[in-house]
């Protein structure tokens, strides 16, 4: 497999972005990249993404397995992943795509002018894949050009600023075409759970106290998520502190000890048996597997 990069083709192993990679979670802030070829030569089994990824696709088609849900997307069209998304290695096929893939870790999610609403953040984590017209899509592709330009040139401050102008693009989008992302009552209440496990897991692992903040019972937000995900909310507050505990081990050298503290736990030792039971080994010894990626 080979990715398309500043119109010349580079191989794959080479590539310093590896945040899309199953089993790879080491990420640098921003990545933006061209892409042709098999969707499933890029998701090779399943795994949650370590960054957010926004992937828009110019031509051919492809096939999409987003939280459980299959999607089948062609031209101006495209899809939002964040890193609490399961993603699901889709059937092989003949079919080919050509797409723009950008990542932006989390630390710069923060640094974003956000123009969403609750709603439509909602919308977005329940309908992770639009439809645009060509002019909407050729406005996206002519900022993601831009960002792989800048990034070229390691400018960091001007590809946040070109990362606010796609933000705003596709919230506009959201807003105008109301009728693509409409939601249901359970999707509403899962899509804003999701939401605010997104931005708040670290400091609240209870589901008590999500469901305080939307103003309703935590059986009914439990009950809600599990119908309409397959699986329990409680799960995927865990599975947000998992992935953001593998990016720190991976990607920095700071103590274990802090990361337990950023991530809400009471102690290291309560931290190193939850990371136990989710991944099969001690952070410390994921942190002697993967830091080598660097």
């Amino acid at each position: 497999m080979e990715i398309q990069n500043k119109l010349e083709t580079v191989d794959f192993s080479q590539f310093k972005w590896r945040a899309f990679i199953p089993g790879e979670t080491i990420v640098e802030d921003f990545s933006a990249m061209k892409f042709s070829g098999r969707i499933e030569d890029i998701v090779s089994e399943h795994y949650f993404p370590a960054t957010y990824t926004l992937q828009v696709i110019t031509a051919g088609t492809c096939k999409v397995n987003i939280n459980n849900k299959v999607y089948e997307l062609s031209a101006n069209s495209g899809y939002f992943t964040s890193p609490d998304f399961l993603l699901k290695r889709p059937e092989p096929s003949d079919t080919t795509v050509e797409m723009y893939i950008l990542s932006f870790s989390p630390k710069m999610a923060k640094k974003l002018i956000s123009p969403f609403s609750l709603s439509q953040l909602a919308s977005v984590y329940m309908h992770p894949t639009w439809q645009m017209s060509e002019k909407k899509t050729q406005r996206m592709v002519h900022y993601l050009e831009l960002m792989r330009e800048v990034l070229d040139d390691e400018n960091r401050k001007a590809a946040l600023y070109l990362l606010d102008s796609l933000i705003f693009c596709l919230s506009d989008h959201y807003e105008e075409e109301p009728a693509q992302t409409q939601l249901s009552r359970n999707e509403e209440i899962t899509g804003q759970f999701l939401v605010l496990v997104d931005g708040n897991c670290n400091q609240h692992h209870s589901l008590d106290w999500y469901a305080s903040e939307m103003c309703l019972t935590t059986r009914y937000v439990a009950n809600t998520v599990k119908q309409t995900l397959g699986f329990t909310a409680s799960s995927c507050i865990e599975r947000a502190l998992v992935q953001r505990a593998k990016v720190m081990l991976s990607t920095s050298a700071t103590p274990i000890q802090q990361i337990a503290d950023r991530l809400g736990f009471q102690n290291q030792s309560h931290f190193g048996t939850f990371f136990k039971r989710h991944e099969g080994c001690s952070p410390k010894d994921f942190r002697a597997r993967n830091h080598k990626l660097m």
